[in-house]
This record gives structure tokens, sequence and C-alpha cells, in this order.
């Protein structure tokens, strides 16, 4: 790169600091760099990576051709890419905002940890006080679940974590629930349940006889419990609609 180029890039880069009021000491902390580093580079000593000129850009409010000179001879290729890119994230930007308001439903997250030992109505005061989010397509749901009910009321929980921070890593999977009230399968019977048993959560098979369910693990030996639905230790918050393995670095 020409020391032109350098120094064109230097001089855009100061112009937009006074303009915002931005300090250099600022702009130093929020690309994770020394004060030297900054200074280097608003004198023309130092060129910044693209991956930096990015987040500069970002920062002082500024396309990122703006830095690279725009309309300067001998510069097209570079303003062009830039151009090219701050067209394209606008692109995404927009089509995120227009999915998330047209069909993506936020489902609250809960952790199965915090579940243990809570009656039915405590469960449904975490749902509403939760700050993590799963989110999941309105026309998914509708197209391929035929779930026809309103999704604000779906609960996602994080079960079955395996966790090695040492390394970074988190295994498990995630469930999307249907709330149901006063332990009433209604015809699901032999349907996945999310289950309260003895302070316990489970996801377990129930099939209803009469007035009374079988359940059997759902990660152990095929095995039944015969069990009446106003059993004290038991509660039946919630529907399996489907789940989903993740795995976190």
């Amino acid at each position: 790169m020409d020391e032109k180029f350098t120094k064109l890039i230097a001089e855009r880069i100061k112009a937009a600091l006074t303009e915002r009021g931005v300090s250099q000491i600022e702009l130093a902390q929020m690309i994770q760099k020394s004060r030297a580093y900054v200074s280097n580079i608003t004198k023309g000593r130092y060129l910044p990576k693209i991956s930096e000129l990015m987040k500069i850009a970002e920062y002082l409010k500024k396309p990122v051709g703006y830095f690279l000179g725009e309309n300067k001879p001998g510069l097209l290729s570079y303003v062009d890419k830039a151009k090219k890119w701050d067209k394209l994230v606008s692109l995404i930007e927009r089509d995120i905002s227009r999915d998330f308001q047209d069909d993506v439903a936020a489902i609250p997250l809960l952790d199965n940890t915090k579940l243990r030992n809570k009656t039915f109505d405590q469960l449904y005061e975490l749902r509403k006080v939760s700050n993590n989010f799963i989110y999941a397509s309105r026309s998914y749901m509708r197209n391929y679940l035929h779930y026809h009910k309103p999704l604000e009321e779906l609960v996602a929980v994080r079960i079955f974590i395996r966790d090695y921070p040492e390394f970074g890593i988190y295994l498990g999977d995630i469930i999307i629930l249907e709330p149901i009230k006063n332990n009433d399968i209604e015809d699901n019977s032999g349907k996945l349940f999310a289950i309260l048993y003895k302070g316990d959560l489970g996801v377990k098979r129930i099939y209803r006889e009469g007035k009374d369910y079988y359940f059997e693990p759902m990660h152990s030996p095929p095995q039944l419990e015969k069990i009446p639905p106003n059993n004290p230790n038991l509660v039946v918050p919630a529907r399996v609609l489907f789940n989903f393995n993740i795995k976190t670095f």
C-alpha cells in the first residue's frame, strides 16, 4: 500500500474522531489496542487491518468507504469493496429486522437447575422474568409442526447439560415446550412431556389409562410406573414440541 493511501486513512480517522468528539484513548479501548498504536495510525505510520478499520468505521458512524478515499483516483478497487460491504451489512440488517418482526418468536429459555422443587405457578413466574430467549420461526412451527396455538405461551428449557469450562465446551439439549395446566395431558397419550417428579425435572413419555398415568423415562431402560395425575409429587407443566442438540465452544 503506498504512503499516500496510508496518510489518507490517517487523515480521515483524525477527522472522524474530531467530528464525533472521540479521543484516541477511547478509540484504542474500542479496538483493544494501545494508545501508541492508535497514535501511529493517525500519524500515518501504521496501516490498520481491514477488520480494525471496520470496527473504527462502526464506532465513528462512518461507512468504510469514507476512510478509503471514495472517489480518489487509483483507489476504486478498495472503494468498491468497501461500498459493497456497507451495502451488504445494510441488507443483512434489513432482512434480520424484517424476519424478527414478521416470522421470529422469542421463547423464554429456562435452566433446568432452577426448576427443581418448584410448583406449577412458580414455573410460570420464572418464565415471565427470563432474560434468555430461543428464537424460533413462526412459519416453521405452523407449517411443519402444525402448531397453531399462541406461540407467546411456549417455553424453552435447557436439559441434560454437560459443562466442561476448562475446555470452554457446553453440551446438551434444549427442548421447546407447550404449557399445560392441572397435569392434564388431554389427547396426547404416548407423547413426550416435561415432568417434575419428587422435585426432579425429566422428560418422559406419558400414557393415560383411565384416570391413571403411566410414564417411562426417556434416557433409561424401559420401565413403566403407574401414578395418579393428582399425586402431590407430580407436576406435568408442559408437552415437548421438539428438541435440538447444542454444542457451544
